[in-house]
Order: structure tokens, then sequence, then C-alpha cells
């Protein structure tokens, strides 16, 4: 009897304890989602990086603005997976060093990156991402970026952008095979990036590219054009700060050359119109963009434009940083929809390529993300600079991809 009444206890013990070990592994893999960093059951915590002191100071805020309105619809709307979201920011001044600083204080709060900016602070924390399986959205358009399923590039590459823009160039007569094109582009992925993308070009095309790189500081940019104009330059591209792009403006313009101007994505903020520049960017600077522009003649254009103004009062800086901001945040937001079930750093990672037709119709062409080594698209769209519209650009025609920008093979980070 008591040898039966000892194998009992002990087999009721075991079986105890085996069911406790079954609830609480039950309870693990329910609980997963709410163990993740910057999960709760009610919130979704995601991180932003912006320069808010630094050279693109005025576009960092511009996009941090511009993810406040989103996510104050997203959250209207019912929020994500039956949580609202939440950000969290912190200020890198367009110092890697201070981002890595900043990126190891707030990544135990959030369980991804909304939005980190700058191809420098990209290249910075790739590998620290990478090693938490995290997914960062990017405000930067590098596509030596590519190939890396931790990172989203939204929209065509600085590359393709250019490519596309010395393609409408040609076909609107402003350029002809032989001539010189003078190519001004910041140090770094920025300006070297795009650099490749008008080589290409105009192997292509058969134009000559007459590069003149220059420091993201730099403020009297009098030297590179005349380089350029004694290089007899028929039209200038320009990757740089706004600043740096009014001063090409001015300058060309009072040393004579009546030559077309053509813009990267970042290159125009909306407080230039009210300097002495602003004559010269109305009449020959024109911008790529892989986004839509609050002065579009469209309803979406016009419903942001509004959301922005009831929230901000005023015009942004960066018509593009509010486009891009909003389209990245609702991205972002698809893609936590489609892993609420596994609402961990690895879900949300394998959730990302599911996406496949990513569209906002008048601010965005549609999107893949199905291939991280490919852009999402090849599409962009030429604005020209009018003081009487929304912050300041309208497009000139619709998204177009290029035939080169088709042909053309992007570097990848593989």
């Amino acid at each position: 009897m008591h040898k039966s009444r000892t194998v009992g206890l002990a087999a009721t013990a075991l079986a105890f304890t085996l069911a406790v070990a079954g609830c609480s592994t039950k309870a693990e893999k329910a609980g997963s989602a709410t163990a993740a960093p910057g999960v709760s059951d009610s919130t979704i915590k995601l991180g932003v990086l912006m320069d808010l002191s630094g050279p693109f100071a005025g576009t960092g805020k511009t996009i941090l603005d511009a993810s406040n309105v989103a996510v104050k619809e997203i959250n209207a709307a019912g929020g994500v997976c039956d949580r609202k979201l939440a950000l969290v920011t912190r200020d890198h001044g367009y110092d890697p060093q201070k981002a890595v600083a900043a990126y190891d204080e707030m990544d135990p709060q959030v369980l991804g990156y909304l939005n980190i900016l700058g191809s420098p602070v990209v290249t910075a924390l790739r590998d620290k991402i990478e090693a938490k399986d995290e997914l960062a959205g990017l405000t930067t358009f590098a596509s030596t970026l590519l190939g890396d399923e931790h990172l989203i590039v939204l929209g065509a590459t600085y590359d393709i952008q250019t490519i596309n823009g010395l393609d409408w160039l040609m076909r609107k007569g402003e350029l002809r095979s032989g001539d010189s094109v003078g190519h001004i582009y910041l140090q770094g992925e920025i300006g070297e990036n795009s650099l490749r993308g008008s080589k290409f070009a105009a192997g292509k095309l058969g134009l000559k590219i007459v590069g003149q790189q220059i420091d993201p500081t730099a403020t009297d940019l009098t030297s590179q054009v005349n380089a350029l104009k004694s290089a007899k330059a028929k039209a200038i591209v320009v990757d740089s700060t706004p600043k740096q792009a009014a001063s090409v403006a001015a300058v060309a313009q009072a040393a004579g050359m009546e030559v077309p101007i053509m813009g990267g994505v970042s290159t125009f903020a909306t407080s230039l119109l009210t300097t002495s520049a602003a004559p010269a960017l109305t009449e020959h600077y024109t911008r790529l963009s892989g986004l839509g522009a609050l002065g579009a003649d469209n309803s979406a254009a016009r419903k942001l434009a509004a959301a922005w103004r009831d929230q901000n009062g005023k015009a942004p800086e960066a018509s593009s940083g509010v486009v891009h901001a909003y389209a990245m945040t609702k991205l972002y937001a698809e893609i936590l929809g489609k892993s609420c079930d596994d609402l961990t750093r690895p879900g949300v990672l394998k959730a990302r390529n599911a996406v496949t037709d990513f569209t906002l119709p008048g601010l965005l062409p549609p999107q893949d993300f199905s291939d991280p080594a490919q852009p999402s698209s090849r599409e962009a769209q030429v604005l020209g600079v009018d003081k009487g519209v929304f912050a300041g650009v309208e497009p000139l025609g619709d998204f177009f991809a290029s035939d080169l920008a088709k042909e053309y093979k992007v570097p990848s980070a593989g």
C-alpha cells in the first residue's frame, strides 16, 4: 500500500508538473507579442531617429511632424493589431556617432524603427539592426542599401531618379547628344549614388558628365558653378542640401548660365521662396522625386495638405518629406497588420516581404517589397517651383519610369 501510494503521488506530481509546463509554454507563445520590445497590450512603440539639429534639420522636423499626422489617422481608425501606435524619437544631428548612442539608449523601448534619416547614419547602424532582426524604414534613397531585408528603401533610388531626370531633359529638348552636364554632388552615398546614375544615363544618351564634389557644410558654390560654366555645361544636376541648391541656382543666374538645374529629392525647402534665390529657382530649377507633392491637383494631396495645415498651420519646409514620412508610416502599419499573430521582431521582418502592391494613389506609385534587392519602384516625377501652390512645388507630369531606368542594374548591399 505504501509503495502504491508513493507511485501514485509521484505520478500525480509529474502530471501536475507537465501540465504547468504545458500551460507555461502556451502562455509564452500567446504572450510572445507582449514580451517583444516596444509591445504592450495597448501600444506598439516604434523608433524615429532624425536629424533635428544638423544640416537636414528642416527635413527631419518635417518628417517627424508628418509621421505624427499618419499616426493620428491610424490610431483614430482603431490602430494596428488592436493597439495604438506611439513614436519614440531621438535627434542624431546627422552625426553617426551620436546616432549609435541614441540607438543603444532607445532600442530596448521599441519594436522596430519607423524612420531613420541619412545614409551615413544607416551605415553606422546596419550591423546592430541586423543582429537584432529589426525592420527599419529609411529616409534615404541610396540603392547601395538594397539587398538587406532589414531595411526599407521606399520608392525610386537616387541613381534611378537621376536617370529618369536626364531622360526627361533629353525628351524635352533641353539636352542633346554630345552636350556636357554638370553634376554637383555631396560626399557620401547620396551624391555618389546619384552620380552613378548620371554616368549611366550619360553613357546611353551620349552626354558628358562634369562632376563637382562638395562637402555638406559648403555655403558658397561659386567656384563649382564657374567650373561648369567653363566646361560649357548645358544643364546642372544637383544633389545637395536645399541651401546649397539655392546657391547653385543664384550663382548660375548671376553668371549668365541660362541652363536647367535639376535637383535631387532633398534639394528644396519651401522657405527658399522667401530668399533672393527665389527668381532663379522659379525660372530654372526642377526637382526629381519618387514621391508625390502636396501641391499636386488631386484629392489625396489636398487631403494630406489639409491634415498638415490642421496640425501645423503653415506649409512644410519639405513637401517630399511630408509625403515620404506619411507613406512610410502607412506602409509600416500595413506590415504590422500582417504580423498581428507574431508581433516580434522576426515576425515583423517576415511580414515585410508579403507587401507586394502598396500604393497611395496621387501620392505614391505602386510599390513592391517582395525582393529586398530591387527598388520598390522605378518611377519618378519631375516637380516645378510655383509660389502659388502649397509647399511651393507641383508635378510637371505623371510618374514615369524611363526605358533606361528599367534597364539599369542597381548596386546592391547583398
